[in-house]
């Protein structure tokens, strides 16, 4: 096979595989969540009854989806896993919300990630996952070089692309501007520079900015930035993957905003 056959049969695998999720509980909450378009939805044939009978009746309340029975075989043959644990369901563009509405209240202690160039979405699941674990109200993502919400990231969300408010615009610069109108600090990321992330002050409404773990925070996004924090690590490593970087900053942020030790 020459290379451009292989490259269209790689990004056509990848295109498929976007538009399905499976394993049991994922697809559970997402039909259960009313929020993702589900356009079908198969099980396989030696699934418990009452599972079939839920999974049916949810899937014919608000989509009035068709649901197919099979194999687990078919079902491997349509997703190209084996991991699916007998639940496939073929969904619909991924419901963003707008971001006027996450901001809309511009509550005084609205907290917000924003992301710029996240472009595994691995990563980006379980940056969603620990944004949603700690009470980050919303997430906004830019276009450029940033993985969209794909079944990969609902998978390694663990469903939380359910449950947290998230924003896709078209730029990034833009929206950021627009927050500090609204009288929203926009903080970056640094290694290297600014602020240790226990000093920063994390308590009144703000905007987190993190960037592309190869090259950082884009320059037109430092631009909109008011300040800048770093996460203070031992000399022997020099930066932390992005996933990780998410989690502290979001811990950091509901440690300061409950009083927790």
């Amino acid at each position: 096979m020459n290379s451009g056959r292989k490259r269209r049969r790689a990004e056509s695998l990848g295109n498929h595989q976007r538009s399905w999720l499976w394993g049991r509980n994922l697809v559970r909450e997402t039909i259960l969540s009313q929020k993702w378009p589900l356009l079908e939805l198969w099980l396989a044939d030696d699934l418990p009854s009452e599972l079939v009978e839920q999974l049916t009746s949810l899937a014919g309340g608000r989509w009035r989806c068709p649901v197919h029975r099979g194999s687990r075989r078919d079902l491997d043959r349509l997703c190209h896993e084996t991991s699916h644990q007998g639940c496939l369901a073929r969904m619909g563009p991924f419901p963003y919300r707008e971001l006027a509405e996450i901001v809309a209240e511009s509550r005084r202690d609205l907290a917000l990630l924003v992301l710029d160039g996240i472009q595994d979405s691995f990563n980006l699941g379980a940056m969603v996952r620990s944004a949603a674990a700690f009470g980050i109200d919303g997430l906004i993502l830019g276009s450029l070089g940033q993985s969209p919400i794909t079944s990969q990231a609902a998978r390694s969300s663990a469903g939380a692309v359910n449950r947290l408010p998230i924003a896709r615009v078209e730029s990034l610069p833009h929206a950021l501007l627009e927050f500090r109108q609204r009288g929203i600090r926009v903080l970056g990321t640094d290694p290297h520079a600014g602020t240790p992330l226990p000093q920063c002050d994390l308590r009144g409404a703000f905007a987190l900015v993190l960037g592309n773990e190869a090259r950082g925070v884009s320059p037109e996004v430092w631009e909109c930035c008011t300040d800048r924090l770093r996460i203070p690590l031992s000399a022997e490593v020099e930066s932390l993957n992005a996933a990780a970087a998410a989690a502290v900053v979001a811990y950091e942020c509901w440690r300061q905003r409950t009083g927790a030790v």
